[in-house]
């Protein structure tokens, strides 16, 4: 499940994208010190910036943009996203900030491959890369650290 859920996301970002992919601010603009007990950070993933996972099948990831999707919403962009997510449903949506940045997050739940997931985005932008940062998480676990993506959110150091 956890390559079709990377795969879906990737194709998503694709399909907003329409081409090639704009380079990643990773390294250059941001970082992500993530050091949760049980979280494992898959270092090979091209699809996207940052890929944690831990073994109950919870999924925290991070995209970056850089030169990209600065006239649109954020949140248009972040219902977007979950555009391709089967039977989606938009759970909250409100208006934040992120290191003193206007950002949108969402959550709601949906189906991947047929499996119930809960999904949370928050997405902003910041020196002409956009930013979003999701966490994707099987049903059965949605109770299991309320918390987790917004220390995962902290975790973030922008450059």
């Amino acid at each position: 499940m956890r390559v079709l859920l990377l795969m879906l996301l990737a194709c998503s970002c694709s399909i907003m994208m329409g081409g090639g992919a704009p380079p990643s601010a990773k390294g250059k603009q941001y970082k992500i010190q993530f050091a949760e007990s049980g979280w494992n950070l898959l270092k090979k993933d091209e699809r996207s910036d940052y890929v944690f996972e831990n073994a109950d099948g919870r999924i925290l990831l991070s995209n970056s943009f850089c030169g990209e999707f600065q006239e649109q919403a954020l949140d248009y962009l972040a219902e977007k996203t979950f555009k391709a997510v089967g039977d989606f449903h938009s759970e909250k949506g409100e208006w934040t900030t992120l290191h003193n940045r206007e950002a949108y997050r969402l959550e709601g739940k949906g189906k991947v491959d047929g499996v119930p997931v809960g999904l949370r985005i928050l997405n902003t932008r910041r020196n002409n890369c956009y930013f979003d940062f999701v966490a994707i998480t099987p049903e059965k676990n949605l109770a299991t650290d309320p918390a987790l993506f917004d220390r995962f959110l902290s975790s973030v150091e922008f450059q």
